[in-house]
């Protein structure tokens, strides 16, 4: 995909918008409609094929909830191979646009094998390596649009880009449901299906109008770095394929994977040096095991300056290929806790879904009169109030707070939002407690309504603002220029960790759906506090193009 005429670089002189933001966002909303207008109809699908094979309602609800995560810890594990072959393949156009008709193929199939959980399996693999693959690539790109005339807007097109996605979603979370229920599922999948086409149309359109910053090194050496940094990744990856496996063969495929990763980094090493994220940190470890004991110094020499894990890549690589890894270190110590942020966040597709299908779905409002909704269709609740939530914060909130002399930084952003998380399943466990007594008083108890579900919906949302928001601006200004893709990687392995919590605990048949709530506003409360403490010690540091 790559043409000689296309700008490497942004134009620093720009002060306004870059060229290339509306297709970017035109595509993002496109693509966040067929994404989530699939998802919205996933659990309770699945729960129905699972049913035909002759599980229980209850069973099938479970085994239904642990493919969901599964399939989204999947959709942010690829992110990390997408950015590889982005920063050092092919670039991220590139990446993106052949990616894009992966995750069409993907839809493809769900609309025409609808009905077999084999069929599923196939299609989810396919969304997962395209809507995965994409991820960090697009959020990246959208970056490299920006030069230091206009800098200053960066974090402006991130809440755009935020509201964007929402924009998408709340539309498919409303409209797919209802499509399902009245034309079937083939119908409800294919229409997301059209909508991720249209996405990779726009996309295609803008080429011309685009920043392409080339992948370095590209070629033969990038093919190299690609293949060992993707089997190094599948050491862990490995494990979505082999879940159901013995423990033996899982750990044959996970070293194997590893042993050939770094056998293939040593070929490509030896033909050229590299000093990249991995080059460094994998020199690093081996010369820390390695060392020897310095010699002793005569009595009257002054005392060597001690040397540190990093002296002897300083000396190999430089300073600058060092303090990139550091800031890359750096960054995944704020990261590894916001997984359980996502644990929680993601449940928003299963476990609520579950919850909502227990309570009262009717409504009789004023100018409206009476209706009934769908389980799923609360889902729409969370992406309309980002789009109420983002410019009040923006807007109002924060500057409100920061003229209090209260300085709101990204990271006291989402240490605030991880407690306001935690709050949400506090309020989710209350309810369900609520809708277990309903159910036991039998026909003397009234059903609980579904309104009371907008209480953690809103505490929920408004730590995603905070959280995941910022996370992004956060993810890409502390992430050297070379690194940025990799480090949208990163941050999307935060939610696949999130995912693989759920997934876990959701195969815990001795947890009833109050105890799992509650074990999760628990974990978040924890984590929030962690993350806290490791945020008062981190300093900021911007990279920018």
């Amino acid at each position: 995909m790559a043409h000689a005429k296309w700008r490497t670089e942004p134009d620093h002189a720009t002060t306004t918008w870059p060229a290339g933001v509306p297709f970017i966002v035109g595509n993002e909303a496109c693509e966040r409609f067929s994404f989530y207008g699939m998802r919205s109809i996933l659990q309770v699908h699945l729960t129905m094929l699972f049913a035909t094979e002759g599980l229980a309602q209850k069973a099938a609800e479970e085994s239904a909830q642990g493919v969901v995560h599964l399939f989204f810890a999947g959709v942010y594990a690829f992110p990390m191979i997408g950015a590889i072959v982005a920063d050092r393949l092919v670039g991220k156009y590139a990446t993106i646009f052949w990616l894009s008709l992966v995750y069409c193929a993907g839809h493809g199939v769900l609309a025409m094998a609808d009905d077999t959980l084999a069929g599923m399996y196939v299609g989810l693999a396919l969304i997962a390596v395209g809507s995965g693959g994409i991820k960090p690539c697009v959020s990246a790109n959208v970056g490299d649009q920006f030069g230091r005339g206009n800098w200053h807007l960066l974090r402006r097109i991130y809440q755009i880009f935020y509201f964007t996605i929402n924009f998408g979603s709340f539309f498919a979370s409303l409209l797919i449901p209802v499509v399902k229920a009245k034309w079937g599922a083939s119908v409800a999948f294919a229409i997301p299906g059209i909508l991720m086409g249209i996405a990779t149309i726009i996309f295609w359109l803008g080429r011309h109008t685009y920043a392409h910053p080339p992948a370095k090194p590209g070629g033969r050496l990038g093919l190299l770095d690609t293949a060992s940094s993707a089997l190094i990744f599948m050491s862990v990856g490995s494990l979505f394929f082999t879940a159901h496996a013995a423990p033996w063969l899982q750990a044959v495929a996970a070293a194997g994977c590893l042993a050939a990763g770094l056998a293939l980094f040593a070929v490509r090493q030896s033909q050229s040096p590299d000093d990249g994220f991995l080059a460094v940190l994998l020199f690093s470890v081996r010369a820390w095991f390695t060392r020897s004991a310095p010699a002793p110094a005569p009595a009257s020499a002054p005392a060597p300056a001690p040397a540190s894990f990093w002296s002897p890549a300083r000396a190999r690589f430089g300073p600058e290929a060092v303090e990139g890894t550091i800031a890359v270190l750096r960054v995944l110590s704020i990261f590894a806790l916001v997984s359980v942020f996502w644990a929680l966040f993601d449940q928003k597709a299963s476990s609520w879904v579950r919850q909502a299908g227990r309570m009262d779905l009717a409504f009789d409002l004023p100018l409206v009169g009476a209706f009934k909704i769908l389980p799923s269709q609360m889902m729409a609740v969370n992406p309309a109030l980002v789009m109420l939530l983002i410019p009040f914060t923006s807007f109002v909130l924060y500057p409100a707070i920061e003229r209090l002399g209260f300085k709101m930084s990204p990271l006291r952003r989402m240490t605030i939002g991880m407690f306001i998380s935690a709050t949400s399943f506090v309020a989710v466990a209350l309810i369900q407690s609520a809708i277990e007594s309903s159910e036991a008083a039998g026909s003397s108890g009234s059903k609980i309504h579904v309104a009371w579900q907008l209480i953690p919906y809103a505490l929920v949302t408004l730590g995603e603002v905070l959280v995941s928001v910022t996370g992004l601006e956060f993810a890409y200004t502390q992430a050297p220029k070379r690194m940025k893709s990799t480090i949208m990687g990163f941050w999307m392995l935060t939610v696949t960790a999130g995912n693989v919590i759920v997934a876990i605990l959701s195969g815990l048949k001795s947890l009833d759906l109050v105890t799992f709530f509650w074990v999760f506003a628990g974990l978040m409360a924890l984590a929030g506090a962690l993350f806290g403490l490791r945020a008062a010690f981190y300093t900021t540091r911007d990279f920018t193009q």
